[in-house]
């Protein structure tokens, strides 16, 4: 079957009296109903449909698509739901078109710019990859992340996208710079929904020590409560990692739980503590801790 063979979909059950075949496509579930009648008389009721492919490598697909002797009927950049992004044109073996869509491109701005003490936090931009990389791949710099360090600039400029609009809401991901210019670390926030959001973090290890990532989370705590309207923040810890714990603390956050088993790497579960920080709470506490504390 074409879904299953070429687009990797499995079967997941059969209706027969609906004339239905349900399909698992990644998260999504796709209903193929068979008409015969409708498709003797070359009736159609839908112009085409999309399938979000993630990650993207055209030529990769392209390469695979041909294996099977499915022909690219088109090709280009186009607006969908979160915006312009690549785009392949297919037929399925019924004349249906099915379009293979990518991310949408990251939208960078340059504004807004939150300055603090001693840092220049900036919107991240792509060209920040080259940058990020030696610290998303230093075994050190992640031994409390939720994933493996990474293994190429490619891995990194996906870090960026999924943190930049539209993949994530606008005016959230900042680069924490000395200068203005080169990206020592990154801040963002991300998961936002409902008026809560997460905040995430990684510094250059050549800065670790300095106070500069309380600095840093003083000035995006006030961005996000002030500026996005946020009512809840929230930080995710590995409960090993005790200098996150401390920086937690003194940022005024408070320990909410621990999740155990959050989430599988490297064939073990591993927990994951929370910490949060209320809009209220912050209004009453602001200024009473100094933004560069250490």
């Amino acid at each position: 079957m074409f879904y299953c063979d070429v687009l990797g979909a499995y079967e997941e059950r059969r209706i027969p009296r609906a004339s239905m075949v349900q399909l698992r496509v990644g998260h999504s579930l796709l209903d193929l109903i068979v008409d015969e009648a409708a498709n003797t008389q070359g009736w159609q009721g839908l112009d085409h449909f999309c399938l979000r492919i993630e990650p993207w490598d055209e030529a990769v697909i392209a390469k695979h698509l041909r294996s099977f002797g499915v022909e690219i009927i088109e090709r280009g950049a186009r607006f969908g739901a979160q915006g312009s992004g690549p785009s392949l044109y297919v037929r399925d073996p019924f004349g249906m078109v099915v379009e293979l869509k990518g991310p949408a491109a990251p939208i960078e701005s340059a504004l807004p710019v939150l300055k603090t003490e001693r840092l220049t936090l900036r919107p991240t931009l792509m060209v920040d990859a080259q940058a990020f990389y030696p610290l998303f791949a230093d075994k050190e710099t992640m031994q409390f992340w939720s994933h493996a360090p990474v293994t190429t600039l490619a891995d990194v400029q996906r870090i960026i996208a999924r943190n930049l609009a539209p993949q994530n809401k606008p005016d959230s991901s900042f680069a924490v710079t000395l200068d203005g210019e080169r990206a020592i670390g990154c801040i963002n926030f991300y998961d936002e929904s409902d008026g809560m959001a997460g905040l995430g973090y990684i510094l250059d290890k050549l800065h670790w020590g300095k106070g500069y990532i309380c600095e840093a989370l003083h000035s995006l705590i006030a961005h996000g409560f002030d500026t996005l309207h946020l009512a809840r923040i929230w930080l995710e810890v590995d409960p090993r990692n005790h200098a996150s714990i401390r920086v937690a603390e003194k940022c005024g956050f408070t320990a909410e739980g621990t999740q155990r088993h959050a989430f599988l790497m490297d064939g073990a579960y591993l927990d994951s503590a929370y910490f949060g920080l209320l809009r209220e709470d912050w209004i009453k506490t602001r200024g009473e801790i100094s933004p560069s504390v250490k």
